[in-house]
């Protein structure tokens, strides 16, 4: 018999157990609330996706209601002009999809976000290829920028310039539209400006 062998204490015993127990049970509960929070995002995105959708479905209706705050473009991208090289023509069509030759409108993720017009010039899938559209005089001098202009997507009238060297790319639906044609000549000298300088066709 191990008469000296010193006994375990029993609550030395429950308390290493309890310790292991309050282990399993944190990371459980960790585990809970970072499913808990994912389900939650996916369900933000899912609403989201469905009021964009909805939003788009009235448009083409003819039921667009006015935004009390702009919609971020979260999905804007910005390429090189030349890395999109592509056939370039005039087909703008109110009716349907933003066509080249539409000016559109997109709040870009800046601080504050800022809504800048754009004139389109591509397609991409779902997305749009536009230009930015600018007041400041102070792309006269560089050659990246062309003159265009005023139009009305610019609401106070003034004289503006069109970057050539860098595309927007810009999910259709996160783009607002408002109806506004770019004229034809004018897009002409910007598809014979991209051609010459950028490879487009």
């Amino acid at each position: 018999m191990n008469i000296l062998r010193p006994r375990q204490s029993s609550k030395a015993s429950e308390t290493g157990n309890s310790d292991v127990g309050d282990t399993g049970a944190t990371r459980l509960a960790a585990r809970l609330s970072r499913r808990r929070e994912e389900r939650r995002e996916a369900r933000r995105e899912r609403v989201e996706d469905l009021d964009l959708g909805l939003e788009k479905l009235n448009q083409r209706l003819g039921r667009a209601k006015v935004a009390t705050r702009p919609r971020v473009a979260r999905s804007l991208r910005v390429e090189p002009t030349a890395r999109l090289a592509r056939s370039i023509y005039y087909s703008s069509d109110l009716d349907g999809h933003a066509e080249p030759g539409e000016v559109v409108w997109a709040t870009v993720p800046s601080h504050p976000p800022q809504e800048r017009s754009m004139l389109v010039i591509g397609r991409q899938q779902h997305k749009v290829l536009g230009l930015l559209i600018s007041s400041n005089s102070q792309h006269a001098a560089d050659s990246s920028w062309l003159e265009i202009g005023n139009g009305e997507w610019d609401e106070d009238g003034a004289q503006c310039w069109l970057r050539l060297d860098k595309t927007m790319i810009v999910p259709e639906i996160e783009v607002l539209r408002r109806g506004i044609l770019f004229p034809q000549r004018r897009f002409n000298i910007v598809a014979n400006r991209l051609r010459s300088m950028f490879n487009w066709s």
